[in-house]
């Protein structure tokens, strides 16, 4: 979909870029956030809380283990588009937009799995929530391409979210692609919407423990 004259480590770094956030979010949604719906089904959860712990320790072994697979996926692609095409030419051209990229986008992903994981431990599941949030948000919000090839329309909705801000800053600091807007004020919107989204994310999910608390655990549903 690139023109002819586009050099191919660039299209090689541009899906690679891609995939990485993809996987990401995959992580977050199905590990993070629906695997306490598995934990509910085997009673682990219940085990958990009843023990007096805090629900945040079954993070502390869930996340070595998404990074090992992320690592994995990661590392597979990059292969595959050495094999297939050229290595993907990885050069951090801002160095301070990049971390301020990365830490935004690691705020988005904990919120995003705490709201998807407060819903799942609130119902039961979360079928069509986790359908919509896990995966066609991220998608048309900037996570598989840069704002700017998006229809007008739906760049008002990226803008609309935290998810593309930090995506845009990770593109601009890898890639060198402009985003649709300042670069500077795409580091302070990015900033504070993450932050924000963040918190929110913290106290949704801290209220949907407490009510789980209180009304015990729901019966797991499939959907």
């Amino acid at each position: 979909f690139k023109p002819p004259n586009t050099p191919p480590e660039i299209i090689a770094t541009y899906g690679f870029v891609a995939v990485i956030i993809f996987m990401s979010y995959s992580v977050a949604t199905w590990d993070w956030a629906w695997g306490l719906r598995q934990l509910m089904t085997h009673g682990i959860l219940e085990h958990v809380i009843a023990s007096g712990r805090s629900i945040y320790i079954l993070y502390v072994g869930m996340v070595p283990v998404s990074l090992i697979w992320l690592l994995m996926a990661v590392g597979g692609s990059y292969l595959i588009l050495s094999v297939m095409l050229v290595p993907p030419a990885l050069a951090v051209n801002s160095l301070p937009t990049f971390l301020v990229g990365l830490g935004a986008f690691l705020a988005v992903l904990i919120s995003h799995s705490l709201i998807l994981g407060g819903t799942t431990i609130s119902v039961g599941t979360a079928g069509p929530v986790m359908e919509f949030t896990g995966w066609i948000l991220p998608i048309v919000t900037g996570g598989l391409t840069p704002i700017a090839n998006l229809p007008k329309p739906m760049q008002l909705i990226a803008l609309a979210t935290p998810y593309s801000y930090p995506a845009e800053l990770i593109r601009y600091a890898l890639l060198g692609l402009q985003p649709v807007m300042p670069v500077n004020q795409a580091i302070i919107i990015g900033i504070t919407y993450s932050l924000v989204y963040l918190i929110a994310g913290v106290v949704y999910f801290n209220r949907q423990l407490t009510k789980l608390l209180k009304e015990g655990p729901k019966t797991v549903g499939m959907y």
